[in-house]
């Protein structure tokens, strides 16, 4: 089933840590294309209500941009370098301006619901970044894989990855996470998986 209480995926994600660093170097040396993961994605979004979550409000830093200022001040009525002096700070990495997050999470998430969320920025419209044809880095397979701990959405579209890619790697990944120890992928996987795909 799948799978989105919080604790359980960080929980999971932990434990499979291993597995998934070497399932994805299994896919590198394969070239399994990335339009498998995208349509997986667009599957399991459909499954799971992403609103209900609010997970990525806490976890990650939203970059906006003079177009999200606009937009979000139209909503709520104020001009927008109104919107960029209450609701945003200086990222310390020197980019784009940051939504603030003065309580640990955005400013505009309350009770779990985003109050903006006709008009967020598009780093949040995109997120997780698995839908086809996306080409920022938050898009990238590398970046994709680091939100599995918190999305739901990115931990389930991983799994079923594993699964539709072959149940006999993903069991002998299992042996080698539960080893703790590098497992080198035999030619017998990789000619199984091959005969599969």
């Amino acid at each position: 089933g799948v799978i989105t209480d919080p604790a359980e995926l960080a929980r999971l994600a932990r434990e499979r840590e291993i597995e998934n660093l070497e399932f994805r170097r299994f896919l590198n040396r394969h070239h399994v294309h990335p339009d498998l993961l995208h349509s997986i994605g667009a599957e399991v979004e459909a499954a799971i209500d992403c609103t209900a979550c609010a997970a990525c409000c806490r976890q990650l830093r939203v970059e906006t941009c003079e177009e999200d200022f606009h937009r979000i001040a139209a909503l709520l009525k104020i001009r927008p370098a109104e919107v960029r002096r209450m609701y945003s700070e200086p990222d310390p990495a020197g980019g784009p301006p940051l939504l603030a997050q003065p309580t640990g999470e955005c400013v505009f998430l309350h009770h779990d619901q985003c109050l903006i969320y006709d008009v967020r920025p598009a780093a949040c419209r995109l997120f997780p970044y698995l839908t086809p044809h996306e080409s920022s880095l938050g898009a990238r397979l590398e970046s994709i894989w680091r939100h599995a701990w918190f999305c739901p959405i990115v931990f389930n579209s991983i799994e079923e990855l594993k699964h539709r890619t072959g149940s006999t790697l993903t069991r002998l990944l299992a042996i080698s996470n539960s080893a703790r120890a590098p497992f080198r992928f035999s030619s017998t996987i990789s000619q199984a998986f091959e005969q599969k795909h």
